[in-house]
């Protein structure tokens, strides 16, 4: 692959000693060093400042943040009693809907009950009751 892009210089015989492949190191000017020191230098206060424009925004959602978490609490607790209350009155509505519990629910609401039962009604009684005298 490398050969592709930078092909082999061709075979000359060389008149001169073994020449090594040394190349000097480049020393950066001063005005280039400022220059990288000034890039940094913008490039760490730009990074500050959205540092601190994130932290802020954020300080400022978090108390938006908990009411909202407030009132979705609140809300929740609504919604579960509603539902606590449609399950009584679904179970209501099944019963007084239901033809095997008609004419038990017809005697409920009227009082009436059929002529061959008698209605039993207990008194309390301190005679009878053990554990009193």
């Amino acid at each position: 692959m490398n050969a592709a892009k930078h092909p082999a210089p061709p075979a000359t015989p060389s008149t001169s000693p073994v020449q090594s492949p040394y190349q000097p190191k480049r020393t950066l000017h001063v005005g280039a060093r400022r220059a990288i020191a000034f890039e940094s230098s913008v490039k760490l206060t730009v990074n500050l400042l959205l540092a601190i424009v994130a932290t802020t925004t954020i300080a400022k959602l978090v108390p938006y943040y908990q009411s909202q978490q407030q009132q979705l609490n609140t809300l929740q607790e609504s919604v579960q009693g509603a539902e606590k209350k449609n399950a009584e009155l679904r179970s209501q509505f099944d019963r007084n809907f239901d033809p095997a519990q008609a004419a038990r629910i017809m005697q409920e609401q009227s009082g009436l009950a059929y002529p061959n039962q008698k209605q039993v009604i207990w008194t309390p009684s301190l005679a009878g009751t053990p554990g009193k005298e």
